[in-house]
């Protein structure tokens, strides 16, 4: 069995796939930011859905296995936008209050 090259594993299906991901999920907590028990409902089950999905698509050969990583690559952004904009934010706001 060979390795694919990069070429074959990542494409324009991938990138739309990681961008219709994005759209999507962060599109729904961005929205459902101030109810946080909804928003991590939502995002608990948009896990359960998407994230073994994509897992499985990821290990198709072709163009389902180039969706699956890029709805998996799309899928960090949630979580990782969280990390770097609200937290750091509530931490500040909270030194800030303390000062």
């Amino acid at each position: 069995m060979s390795t694919p090259t990069p070429a074959d594993r990542y494409g324009p299906r991938g990138f739309a796939a990681a961008l219709a991901t994005i759209a999507i999920v962060e599109t729904a907590t961005w929205a459902w930011l101030p109810y946080w028990m909804i928003n991590l409902f939502f995002f608990g089950v948009a896990t359960v859905v998407v994230v073994p999905t994509a897992l499985f698509m990821r290990e198709m050969p072709g163009e389902i296995g180039e969706v699956g990583r890029g709805m998996l690559i799309g899928y960090l952004a949630t979580p990782l936008t969280i990390a770097l904009t609200v937290i750091p934010t509530v931490v500040v706001t909270q030194l800030l209050h303390l000062a």
